[in-house]
């Protein structure tokens, strides 16, 4: 190994089972059992956000239903979510990253990509000496994984052992990369795992011969080239530098359409895609927007972006969408069709933060979304994003696109400041 040379390293960085890890610390009681975090205890109902390795070993499955998981280990212990409590424990965790380096790329609150610099042996140190820096102040344990890039990074933390570090080169992605799954890629997600395995691709290796214009045809899209250019360990994306961390300030997604939208329905029925998949992922992460911001690009590529405040913090779809098409729509005169759109919820509080009311709002209604808005969380999280679809989608070619990132160009992203 001593004969590669670097000039520098991407780490990802990843906290074992993350919301597990802070709820076993903060209570001794549940330490050494077979344990979940999510759901409801007293009803019974919701889903597995995370698990205990002593519940790992009875195989109960993170995403799966608490009932299910009741039928596997009837005395199973579960866990409420504390979310301001993880994103406390997110920010520590990049604050003392930070004393080693300033570039960062948060990836969700128990992840992250971190640039270092030198040769071999000074980024393995440094990496050692944050994973003990993690251990010793707040008693975590990590999955390190050490690259050339971004993607081969995430990789080698999946394949790293518990509190471990593992390396993966350039120089050895014949040997290492090659034969794993292509599942094991980023944003690979089941859809495109299940097309691609169709036309005989099972690995990294086969994926990486097929050749980008062949993995566009297959994909119907050019998100193709992306996906290749991963798997050959040829992605340059850099981790951005940055100076301080803060709470994270926004949730967002947006996404270049498999056709160009030309009317208000079609801009309608792309921000339900857009926003439900938003909401979502701010309820996943406990937070409410306080502030609504949307991004329009034309088909000439000329593009805004508009923002709105909120009459009270949401991170329901039936609120977050009708304020968006009203942005648009006040602020777009469709001199030409359009090709992308994005949501964005911005100025994020922790969800259930005390707000003042109105004396016109029906909050009895307002509670039926939220918990039906929930209760679709939990039947996508078990059957899939297309187990359950709005009907303004069901005639619209835009239900193609996954907004969730089973694959296509659509992203979300988790932004700090």
């Amino acid at each position: 190994m001593e004969q590669i040379r670097i000039k520098n390293a991407v780490c990802h960085i990843d906290v074992n089972y993350f919301y597990g890890q802070i709820e076993a610390l903060y209570r001794p009681d549940i330490r050494g059992k077979a344990f979940v975090v999510g759901g409801d205890q007293e009803s019974r109902k919701g889903i597995v956000l995370t698990k205990s390795p002593e519940a790992k070993s009875m195989k109960i499955q993170t995403g799966s239903s608490i009932k299910d998981a009741l039928k596997i280990y009837p005395n199973l212990i579960i866990v409420p979510a504390n979310y301001p409590l993880y994103l406390h424990i997110s920010q520590r965790m990049r604050e003392i990253v930070l004393q080693y380096t300033d570039a960062i790329k948060p990836f969700g609150s128990d992840e992250m990509w971190v640039q270092l610099y030198g040769d071999r042996s000074t980024v393995i140190k440094t990496v050692q000496d944050i994973r003990q820096a993690i251990w010793k102040q707040l008693c975590m344990t990590v999955s390190i994984g050490v690259s050339n890039n971004l993607p081969y990074a995430k990789i080698g933390s999946d394949l790293a052992p518990n509190n471990g570090v593992f390396e993966l080169w350039n120089e050895e992605r014949e040997q290492k990369v090659y034969p794993l799954p292509v599942s094991d890629l980023l944003y690979v997600g089941q859809a495109t795992n299940d097309k691609l395995r169709r036309h005989g691709i099972n690995t990294i290796g086969e994926l990486v011969a097929c050749g980008p214009e062949r993995i566009c045809q297959i994909l119907k899209n050019k998100a193709g080239d992306m996906l290749w250019t991963m798997a050959a360990g040829q992605d340059k994306t850099p981790v951005a530098h940055i100076e301080r961390v803060d709470d994270v300030k926004s949730i967002g997604n947006s996404n270049t359409m498999p056709r160009d939208l030309v009317s208000d329905d079609d801009v309608r029925a792309a921000f339900y895609m857009l926003g439900e998949s938003v909401a979502e992922r701010m309820r996943e992460s406990g937070f409410e927007a306080q502030t609504l911001k949307i991004s329009v690009r034309d088909n000439r590529l000329l593009s805004f972006e508009r923002q709105i405040k909120l009459s009270r913090p949401t991170n329901l779809a039936a609120e977050i969408v009708p304020e968006a098409i009203e942005l648009f729509r006040r602020h777009y005169r469709w001199h030409n069709p359009v090709r992308s759109l994005g949501v964005r919820g911005t100025d994020l509080v922790p969800q259930g933060s005390v707000c003042q009311l109105s004396l016109f709002d029906d909050e009895e209604k307002r509670n039926k979304i939220i918990n039906l808005e929930r209760c679709v969380d939990r039947i996508r999280n078990q059957y899939g994003q297309s187990s359950l679809q709005r009907a303004v989608l069901m005639s619209e070619r835009l239900k193609s696109v996954n907004a969730n990132n089973d694959k296509g160009d659509a992203q979300t992203f988790y932004v700090y400041n």
